[in-house]
């Protein structure tokens, strides 16, 4: 982890009375490494050139060919394609399984924020820690560890250490102490706002929303689980929590049910009788259905969603080191952006843009990358990507030279 932009000492702020947890579940075989070495690399020697595949990050696994100079080759080489088309083909397809997996840990992984589950320490650090490809998936995630009174201390992995959020070692928990993912909606806020600090003052990418992520809690009585988006016509169910809980949004008005599985049959649970974690990744797989759903369309002039106020947070610590922060301004649901030649706002759920004044949509192709090498996002996002290439095209509207979105600008102006 590096040392630059550590946010201020918090561990007060994490020290947690004791919660109960989940049991520890069976012990788990573990992803395929596929041959990968605990720091996610394989190398091969092919034909006088090194073939290696890498696990680059939670999201990307890259395969390089490098010369004997030592230099990466930008393709496959010509000595190659003929007399090693085999090793070449079969290295192809390795590195394939090793991206398959990579998204399948991904996503196995990020199910568990909704299980209650425990793994002791030692089983934890050879199944997610050490594991060449699990372990690219663990490493820049939170975890918690208990101690032997019952509190849970909150770090992530980094080289061979437990980091907390002031970056100081976690001591090595014993063997047999439980640990479990961290869930925002566990912890404190003063945590969670120190957690997003260290994410991204480290510049620490996350296999998937953790530091940055929706919470729900129940609502006022008798409306705990409205999302409030309309009416939703037909009936949708999810598994959540390894099978344990399910989800479902039902015909009429967005309200979202639980249903405990016990001695085989799915029996409703009232809101306030589910888990924190549960009842939040529901009301998010709900809230994320309904927006996606075919006649849901986010209204501009809504109250934000959640997904919309994390987008804010996150460009609210992003946009200052840019060179594009004195044109813009987070106002509610929006990213507002100044440019030379009109002033603009940019839907944080959507991404849709309306010029200022008048609130005509301008609609723009996909936004170009220039100026944005290096800019960091703590989680992979689409829409938030969007929001950033078209703030960067509009600050600098007056050098854009597509005349059908140059016209679309000058229209009343």
């Amino acid at each position: 982890m590096s040392d630059d932009h550590r946010p201020p000492a918090a561990l007060d702020l994490l020290d947690r009375p004791p919660v109960p947890a989940g049991p520890a579940g069976p012990p788990e075989p573990g992803a395929p490494a596929h041959g990968l070495g605990r720091d996610g690399s394989l190398a091969r020697d092919i034909g006088g050139y090194q073939a290696v595949i890498a696990i680059a990050d939670p999201m990307t696994v890259r395969l390089t060919f490098i010369g004997a100079e030592g230099r990466p080759l930008p393709t496959v080489p010509g000595a190659l394609r003929a007399g090693f088309a085999a090793q070449v083909k079969e290295t192809k397809a390795l590195a394939r399984q090793v991206r398959a997996t990579l998204a399948a840990e991904r996503q196995r992984v990020e199910a568990l924020m909704a299980a209650e589950r425990t793994w002791p320490y030692g089983q934890w650090c050879r199944h997610y820690r050490d594991h060449p490809v699990t372990g690219r998936v663990a490493h820049g995630l939170i975890w918690e560890f208990e101690e032997p009174d019952g509190h849970w201390h909150t770090a992530t992995p980094g080289e061979d250490v437990l980091v907390t959020v002031d970056g100081r070692a976690l001591p090595v928990p014993p063997g047999g102490a439980r640990v479990r993912l961290w869930h925002p909606v566990r912890a404190l806020p003063g945590a969670v706002r120190a957690w997003r600090n260290f994410v991204t003052g480290n510049r620490m990418a996350q296999s998937f929303r953790q530091a940055f992520r929706e919470t729900y809690r129940p609502g006022p009585p008798g409306a705990e689980t409205d999302l409030r988006r309309g009416r939703f016509d037909g009936e949708a169910r999810r598994v959540l929590a390894e099978g344990a809980w399910r989800v479902g949004c039902r015909e009429g008005r967005a309200r979202v049910t639980f249903e405990r599985r016990a001695a085989g049959r799915w029996r409703e649970e009232p809101p306030r009788a589910v888990p924190p974690p549960v009842f939040s990744e529901g009301m998010r797989e709900a809230d994320l259905f309904l927006r996606l759903a075919p006649a849901a369309e986010e209204d501009p002039s809504g109250a934000p969603s959640a997904t919309a106020g994390i987008r804010a947070d996150v460009l609210r610590r992003i946009l200052p080191g840019t060179r594009i922060a004195g044109r813009c301004a987070v106002d509610g649901g929006f990213l507002v952006v100044r440019g030379g030649l009109r002033t603009y706002r940019v839907h944080l759920g959507s991404g849709d843009v309306l010029t200022e004044p008048g609130g005509e949509r301008l609609r723009v192709g996909p936004a170009r990358r220039t100026g944005r090498k290096g800019l960091f996002l703590p989680f992979e996002d689409e829409v938030l990507a969007r929001v950033l290439g078209t703030a960067f095209l509009l600050a600098a509207d007056h050098r854009i030279t597509d005349e059908a979105v140059l016209r679309q600008i000058t229209r009343g102006t």
